[in-house]
Parts: structure tokens; sequence; C-alpha cells
């Protein structure tokens, strides 16, 4: 009988490459393996706790988020977070929130194979995403932190901003679509930065691409 092998785990979009624009003015690539837990939770009984535990507390204005190294809070809602971990051991800190709420009325629920990331990056990456959203995404009105749910051409999507305009290889953004959603968003964002040297990418399923 051959030796069983533990299934191969695969992004919905381990077929992409990164790209990058001309001169490295825009870049795309998959984060495909990030923790994500969505918390709801009254955010006075939470705060503590989970700073204690975490080292950082929960966000509580609107569109802002916090964050410590890999880990990361975004405000979703007056009571809802999603939890933000690193790909190597993206259910350690989610334990640890868990232990720390222990007693405390929460929902904390794994939702790292409904969403993966696609990070845009780059001196146009701004540019890019403003052909997608009507959402402001200009450097005045969107910042390094923020958080904001949108429309991206027909997918809906959570935009966070993850490095400021003046770090060196421009903005960074991190965009939280569904595994179903990906692959066409991710052939629109190569859409959008055809002017710059992005390479045409075709949706597996033949969606039609429309910019906004």
């Amino acid at each position: 009988m051959p030796d069983a092998h533990p299934p191969h785990r695969r992004s919905p979009l381990f077929h992409r490459r990164p790209l990058e624009g001309e001169g490295g003015s825009l870049r795309i690539v998959e984060q495909p393996f990030l923790g994500k837990f969505i918390l709801r939770a009254n955010p006075d009984d939470a705060v503590e706790p989970l700073r204690a535990a975490l080292g950082l507390g929960l966000p509580f204005d609107p569109l802002t988020s916090s964050r410590d190294g890999d880990t990361a809070f975004l405000w979703l809602g007056p009571d809802e977070w999603m939890l933000v971990t690193r790909e190597g051991d993206p259910a350690g800190r989610a334990a640890l929130a868990a232990q720390a709420l222990a007693g405390i009325h929460h929902q904390l629920v794994d939702v790292s194979d409904y969403y993966t990331v696609i990070e845009v990056a780059g001196p146009r990456a701004r540019e890019a995403l403003m052909k997608l959203t009507p959402l402001d995404v200009h450097a005045r009105a969107f910042r390094a932190g923020m958080v904001a749910g949108s429309v991206f051409g027909q997918a809906n999507a959570t935009l966070w901003q993850t490095a400021d305009d003046a770090e060196e290889g421009g903005p960074a953004f991190r965009v939280f679509v569904r595994w179903s959603m990906a692959d066409y968003l991710w052939c629109l964002l190569a859409d959008a930065g055809r002017e710059w040297g992005m390479p045409e990418e075709v949706p597996i399923k033949g969606e039609r691409l429309t910019l906004a």
C-alpha cells in the first residue's frame, strides 16, 4: 500500500504569480494563509484582557486598526473586529485571545479559509485602487492604519492600509476578499495597472473586467 501523503493546501490564487509594474510602480502579491478571525464582544469588557494577552488593544474608532508586529485588529463595527495573525501560526494568537476572553460573553470565529488577502503596493497603488472603487483612497482621506469595506469592481472586499506613502516602496494595502472572488479581483487589479506595465491576466471563470 503506498504511503499516505497529507493533503497539499492550495490558496485560491495558487495559479497566479506576483506581478510588478515598470520600475516597481505597482506590485500585486497574494498573502494566502494569514489567520483571520471575526471577533464579536463588548469592547469595554474585552479590551484589557486582550491587551494583556496579545500586547495590543481593540481599536474603538471607526475605520481604524491596532497592530503589534504580525498581529492586528481591524475595526469592522462597534462590537466587531477581524483579528489578523501571521501565516506560520495562524491559530496561536487566536487561542490566546480565546483564553483571555474566557468568562466574557464573546464570539470568535475562524474565517481564514473564507478570505484570502491580496497585497497592493507601490507608488501607483492608490491610483490603481481608485479605478476600481467608489471609496476615497486619496492620501488626504485614507491613511496608514485605516480600514474600510467597499466594492471593487463587482467584488465586496475590505481594504487595510499597512504602510504609509512616505515609506520606501510607496504605500501598501491589503485587500481581504472572499476566495470565490479572488481570481476576478486579481485580474481586475492587473487590468487597472496596465498603463504601468502590468501584464494582462484573464479570469479563469471568464468574468468581464469593468473598471469603475
